[in-house]
């Protein structure tokens, strides 16, 4: 009887092993959303976890580098609370996580990420009527006095943002945004067409010498629906809007009607 005690407690010692072999870079004991357990039962995965946390943290403990160095802090922080709500958080897949991990510990994008079969997608893969709608955030511009040589605060100007769903193709959308920068640089997006990529809109205007992609994630963020854009190695802005205009890691507000 002792021998089979001593048995099953091996084989159960064995089996918790098993469990906890993909660690992560947090106890997979409390593993409670869809993305936390699958990122602790693929290998793959964990690990890219346990980077990503090495880098996050590796990044932290440099900040003090810096001369503001609790602004550079803060900045680190809430970007990373931004990566893990409208990034990673949103995927519905392995291959999607594992495309947000590796751009996140690489700094540099994995191109050529829409869907190939869009008209075969289910229904779980095509966007929520959250992801449509009109996005806006408030800006405060600045202009530069040459006489005084300072940067002027002149008032508020309205981001605005607004995706159009497309008859008979839900995994495609008309984009439309007026984005309002420094020196009162205006940036029209135009009407672009866009595609649903797993977890956000992808516009693709690529060159004979480069991928030009902008990406535009809705997500729950704050207890509101709000849209992410990431420009992404800010080739979009240098083509559609000048050097002056830097829209990466803007944050609209979904306007509720």
């Amino acid at each position: 009887m002792k021998k089979l005690c001593i048995t099953t407690i091996s084989i159960l010692g064995a089996c918790l092993l098993s469990t906890y072999a993909n660690a992560a870079s947090f106890d997979c004991n409390k593993a409670a959303t869809w993305v936390e357990k699958t990122v602790c039962d693929s290998p793959e995965l964990s690990k890219l976890d346990e980077t990503m946390a090495k880098k996050y943290k590796s990044n932290l403990a440099t900040s003090s580098n810096y001369e503001d160095s609790k602004v550079f802090k803060d900045r680190l922080i809430a970007n990373q609370r931004t990566w893990l709500t409208f990034q990673r958080d949103t995927c519905k897949s392995e291959e999607c996580l594992i495309r947000e991990y590796k751009e996140y510990i690489e700094a540099q994008a994995n191109y050529g990420v829409a869907w190939d079969f869009s008209d075969e997608l289910s229904r779980s893969d095509l966007p929520s009527k959250n992801a449509f709608g009109n996005f806006s955030q408030k800006s405060q511009i600045s202009l530069y006095n040459s006489g005084t040589q300072r940067w002027e605060d002149t008032g508020e100007a309205t981001n605005t943002v607004s995706i159009h769903s497309v008859a008979n193709k839900p995994y495609l959308s008309i984009i439309e945004g007026v984005l309002v920068f420094t020196n009162a640089h205006t940036c029209d997006l135009g009407e672009s067409k866009a595609i649903w990529s797993e977890n956000h809109w992808v516009i693709n205007d690529d060159q004979p010498d480069k991928a030009v992609e902008l990406r535009l994630y809705p997500a729950l963020y704050k207890g509101q629906i709000q849209l992410l854009l990431r420009d992404i190695d800010n080739q979009y802005r240098e083509l559609h809007c000048g050097m002056r205009g830097y829209f990466d890691s803007i944050i609209l507000e979904r306007e509720v009607r």
